[in-house]
């Protein structure tokens, strides 16, 4: 059981990973997680210079991230509550609001 959540948890974050290289990079955002899974947890960090202004955007927006200075939103993706739905919705909401 144990193994399954983890596997969940790691194609959660490979799929946030994938959507910001095709969504954010271009946006000026770069990843502040490690892209090998065995040094990641259920969680990716993004880094972009506007951060402190996106996060309470998202979180209006029902999404809840974390804040870490200087530059990096946090998501969780727990892999017993957080759908893939929930990251592309997510990470949709981060783009809309860093285009603006």
């Amino acid at each position: 059981m144990i193994d399954r959540i983890r596997e969940k948890g790691i194609a959660l974050t490979e799929y946030a990973i994938d959507l910001h290289d095709a969504w954010l990079a271009p946006l000026g955002f770069t990843l502040g997680s490690p892209r090998d899974a065995d040094r990641r947890g259920a969680h990716v960090a993004v880094r972009h210079p506007d951060a402190r202004r996106l996060c309470p955007e998202l979180i209006a927006a029902g999404v809840v991230p974390d804040f870490r200075e200087p530059d990096s939103i946090r998501l969780g993706l727990s892999p017993l509550t957080t759908t893939f739905t929930d990251v592309w919705t997510g990470f949709g909401r981060l783009r809309e609001f860093a285009a603006r």
